[in-house]
């Protein structure tokens, strides 16, 4: 049976530990960051982006909460279909800013729902070969 997806490796680059803090706005946390890469061989649209889902702890996080920011712009996710200017290489490390009222600290398991559409699969009009650039990683909260 042929699979939806494409499933590459190199899953532990997807989520970056690095940049997994809160966002403090006066001392108080707002929310929380996570930075995000492709693992995808060649860079994409954002507009290719089908499906974006982030759960911590096992819960998943409400769509209005999150922003997509990249190439120094920040968008909601029901934005992200329309952005066929916004390209996100394979270098470039994408933003996801959660407004959540922040995490506590210490150790928290982060998974990422990332499917994406390859518009260099073209197998008949509107229909794409798909990529699975979803990640799970236990995750300790920076500062």
């Amino acid at each position: 049976m042929p699979t939806k997806f494409i499933k590459l490796g190199f899953e532990d680059n997807v989520l970056c530990e690095q940049s997994f803090r809160n966002i403090i706005l006066n001392r108080v946390p707002v929310g929380f960051q996570l930075g995000i890469n492709l693992n995808y061989y060649r860079g994409l649209h954002v507009s290719c982006i089908e499906k974006l889902e982030v759960k911590v702890d096992g819960e998943k996080i409400p769509e209005h909460l999150i922003c997509f920011c990249i190439n120094g712009k920040k968008f909601t996710l029901s934005q992200l279909k329309d952005l066929y200017a916004e390209f996100w290489g394979i270098k470039n490390t994408a933003r996801l800013e959660i407004y959540n009222s922040g995490l506590s600290a210490g150790e928290h398991d982060v998974e990422l729902t990332l499917e994406l559409r390859s518009p260099y699969m073209r197998f008949a009009p509107r229909i794409y070969g798909a990529i699975d650039g979803s990640a799970r990683k236990r995750m300790t909260l920076v500062g």
